[in-house]
């Protein structure tokens, strides 16, 4: 997959030639629609992203540009075009904003997307092994405000949440969430799965196992969230093994690999990797809620105690605090619903 961000901060030159057909590095500029090639960023199946310039504005943007293969294909390309569109609708601070898009001269679809300077979480995992407690369920309650937002605005769901596609913005630390605009609303999540096997839902897998919807993506968070705690992915092998492992195995829970992680989030963690999509949260705000409440919880833990871990009683203490509040206000909520129906 490809992203919409730049990991390092000179402007170092690649080779000028790719499989795109474009050319940009030191030769003549080319420039698509009014947006002038700088550097190729990445490549991938789909396509090429390059680093660009929007003339007009004079604001560096990522530019993704179709391969050929892909743009021979008349549906790849309505898809395409029809998302980025309608992903330029969606404005929400945890998502890479959709600019532009359209066909290059020689046919090919291009989609012009706000650059993110910075990394990944997958590089921060790379880096680190695992991330400390407050900031995988920071990270995890900013990648689920996005995701409600795209799935209550526009019923967008993203089908790939993992740790490369959640950016962290180098000045600031956002999270921000690429390649939503290539995902696109539950009225394209039909025919073959997409998606990535190591964070890929049962249903996305298998249709038999449930409808793809919002509660896909919530999966694939949670298996995030659990390499992000633990420093690994709850299954492992090759892409075949671990598509069968999402749809029979239950991955070790996560209380064994985190003994003071308290019980009420191992659970919260255990539904988002639930099998069957019902037995998941049913609804983003649920999930967002718990996240928040978790990722306040454990910034204000006490310092390290003399053995040089947080005491795990003040860690459970805070937790239970949080959730108990986020699952009171859910019941007071639930309870307003039921007397106005009953006036």
């Amino acid at each position: 997959m490809l992203h919409s961000f730049v990991s390092g901060s000179g402007e170092t030159p690649v080779p000028t030639r790719n499989n795109s057909g474009l050319k940009a590095d030191g030769e003549k500029p080319v420039t698509v629609n009014g947006f002038e090639l700088i550097r190729e960023l990445g490549r991938g199946a789909n396509g090429t992203v390059y680093l660009a310039r929007q003339t007009a504005l004079d604001r560096r943007v990522a530019l993704k540009v179709l391969s050929p293969e892909k743009a021979a294909d008349p549906g790849f390309v309505q898809n395409f075009l029809a998302e980025a569109r309608a992903a330029a609708r969606l404005h929400c601070p945890r998502i890479v904003q959709a600019i532009s898009a359209g066909t290059t001269a020689d046919g090919r679809p291009w989609f012009a997307m706000e650059l993110v300077e910075g990394g990944s979480v997958e590089d921060l995992l790379a880096a680190s092994g695992k991330l400390s407690v407050h900031e995988a369920f920071r990270i995890a309650a900013a990648a689920a405000e996005g995701l409600e937002y795209a799935w209550e605005n526009a019923h967008f769901i993203h089908g790939d949440i993992k740790p490369a596609n959640l950016l962290i913005r180098r000045i600031d630390g956002e999270i921000k969430i690429a390649d939503l605009g290539l995902a696109g609303p539950t009225s394209h999540r039909r025919g073959p799965a997409m998606g990535t096997p190591m964070y890929a839902a049962p249903e996305v897998i298998l249709p038999d196992m449930g409808e793809r919807d919002f509660r896909s993506d919530m999966y694939s968070l949670g298996v995030t969230l659990y390499e992000m705690l633990t420093g690994t992915a709850p299954f492992s092998g090759t892409p075949a093994v671990i598509m069968e492992y999402h749809l029979h195995e239950i991955p070790q829970p996560i209380i064994r690999l985190m003994p003071d992680l308290s019980p009420e989030l191992a659970d919260f963690i255990d539904r988002l990797l639930a099998k069957r999509p019902e037995d998941r949260p049913g609804s983003w705000s649920e999930v967002r809620q718990v996240l928040v409440a978790a990722a306040e919880a454990t910034a204000t833990i006490p310092a390290k105690n003399t053995s040089g871990t947080v005491s795990s009683r003040s860690y459970r203490s805070a937790i239970i605090a949080a959730v108990a509040i986020v699952i009171a206000t859910a019941v007071a909520a639930a309870a307003a619903v039921i007397w106005f129906c009953c006036v």
